[in-house]
């Protein structure tokens, strides 16, 4: 027999992950990494600011319109190709997802056109919806423009 979650169960859960998120007084943050090696970070809200995802529809959750994406970053001072992220809640670095970025088709969790992050420029995180499926399997769809 197949296990499935149905819509209201899925936004529930999602919701759960919202509330996580909010934990703490810090700022949350989608870092993009190679390696260990910080490339760019993108702030998602802080509890004086709002919080990082809207209430959860179905079986997505989007970030809050209170972020205005696209969300700019100029970089670090260092230079890389980008292969993970790392999602933290607003605890002091309370990790609450990590995954994989590769070029569109390389089976990444984030697929973007370009891995590249030049020194110190602008990257751009324009938009970010966590997804629940039936099966329990959580999805990422992400947008960014790295250059």
């Amino acid at each position: 027999m197949t296990l499935a979650l149905s819509l209201s169960a899925r936004a529930a859960m999602l919701d759960g992950f919202e509330a996580f998120m909010v934990t703490g007084a810090s700022q949350a943050s989608l870092t993009v990494y190679q390696g260990n090696t910080s490339l760019c970070v993108f702030n998602l809200g802080a509890s004086s600011t709002g919080t990082p995802f809207a209430t959860a529809v179905s079986d997505g959750m989007a970030l809050s319109a209170t972020l205005d994406a696209p969300i700019a970053n100029t970089g670090t001072s260092v230079a890389g190709k980008a292969n993970r992220f790392v999602i933290v809640n607003q605890t002091s670095g309370g990790t609450a997802l990590s995954g994989t970025i590769s070029l569109v088709g390389g089976g990444g969790d984030i697929q973007v056109p370009n891995v590249t992050v030049t020194a110190s420029s602008t990257q751009n995180l324009n938009a970010l919806t966590l997804r629940l499926a039936a099966t329990g399997l959580l999805s990422v769809e992400a947008s960014l423009t790295l250059v």
